[in-house]
């Protein structure tokens, strides 16, 4: 079964967004781990709950610096396939942004959690990548086994 996304999907250079920019990410050395495309939470929560878990979104940064001890091999995002195949880069300014949005008008639980998310992010320089994967015919005990071959194709290793 091919790659399907969830919607037809234009490519538009964004003027702000410089498309030379490289995305880092740290993994283990058989692949990307896969994210649970059935998990859907909020940015603060991915950022501040679910290190060593999964969810819809892949964390990737602007330093490869910054993250040497989420695991031992470095790999690249393929931007441009990201893109080209409908899927979206959260990028790092408007992740800081998202998340003060959220700590100034959530309650008092979801606000420590944007406020602490905003320190996790801005130390690593995070960004998030969006799976916009077309899920409704994959079994359930398949998602994960499925995401992990399907993701693999976005990132290349250093």
């Amino acid at each position: 079964m091919g790659v399907k996304t969830s919607h037809i999907f234009i490519k538009l250079k964004d003027d702000m967004t410089n498309s030379n920019t490289e995305y880092f990410r740290r993994d283990q050395v058989k692949g990307v781990t896969a994210p649970d495309l059935s998990k859907d939470c909020t940015y603060a929560e991915h950022i501040v709950r679910a290190r060593g878990k999964r969810t819809r979104f892949t964390s990737v940064s602007l330093d490869r610096c910054k993250i040497d001890d989420f695991g031992p091999q470095l790999y690249f995002l393929v931007r441009d396939s990201v893109d080209d195949d409908g899927h979206v880069v959260v990028e790092h300014e408007e992740l800081i942004n998202n998340l003060r949005e959220t700590a100034l008008s959530s309650e008092k639980g979801e606000r420590a959690r944007a406020i602490q998310a905003q320190r996790y992010a801005k130390r690593r320089l995070e960004c998030l990548v969006k799976w916009n994967f077309l899920i409704d015919e994959i079994e359930r005990k398949s998602l994960i086994t499925w995401a992990f071959n399907n993701i693999q194709k976005y990132f290349r290793k250093a």
